[in-house]
């Protein structure tokens, strides 16, 4: 081998490794710069590599909290539609003692009406009875005073006699009036008892 071979081999090796220590250096800059644009975050300032994205962890966190609100949401839908049953079930009940109302309005009225008539019967029933106890009932006797008397008395002495008579007759009626009275107030005074104790 020559001396100038060898002087050619020794310079393509020594260039050789340059150009290999050159592209070393080029490719350990680039990827430098591709960790840097990948753990860069959004203002533009890099990261290290080993350092977790906060991407990462605003992932976690929404996720967590969406999980939250789903559970609180699910909640307040429960709350809700047990409160919704719980309306619907006072508005019946509210709807059937409106109707016991009206039911009961309707009772007094009646009730009402039946004691204002049995009042007015035992008013007007009271009032007949007491203008029949202040009738006075009398009797004038039909007979000829002219007449002789059969049994042989004299006209004055028939006169007293049927004057007796008439009397007596006249004190009956009346006695009979007031017991007439008498019973009607006692039948209406059992009436008005009677209602009352209905009421």
């Amino acid at each position: 081998m020559t001396p100038d071979s060898t002087r050619d081999t020794a310079e393509r090796r020594t260039t050789d490794r340059r150009t290999t220590s050159v592209d070393f250096d080029a490719l350990a800059a680039r990827l430098d710069a591709v960790e840097r644009a990948v753990a860069a975050d959004g203002d533009g300032t890099s990261r290290p590599v080993d350092e977790p994205s906060p991407a990462g962890d605003a992932g976690r966190a929404t996720g967590a909290r969406s999980g939250g609100e789903d559970d609180s949401t699910d909640g307040r839908d429960a709350e809700l539609g047990a409160l919704r049953e719980r309306v619907e079930t006072l508005e019946a009940e509210l709807d059937a003692v409106r109707g016991l109302l009206g039911g009961v309005r309707a009772v007094d009225e009646s009730v009402e009406r039946k004691a204002d008539a049995a009042l007015a019967a035992v008013e007007r029933l009271g009032s007949s009875a007491a203008g029949e106890s202040d009738l006075v009932v009398e009797r004038v006797p039909v007979d000829d005073l002219s007449g002789a008397p059969e049994d042989g008395g004299t006209g004055a002495d028939r006169t007293d006699a049927d004057a007796g008579v008439s009397g007596r007759d006249a004190e009956t009626e009346r006695s009979d009036a007031r017991g007439d009275a008498t019973g009607a107030e006692e039948e209406g005074d059992s009436l008005a008892a009677r209602l009352r104790g209905a009421l």
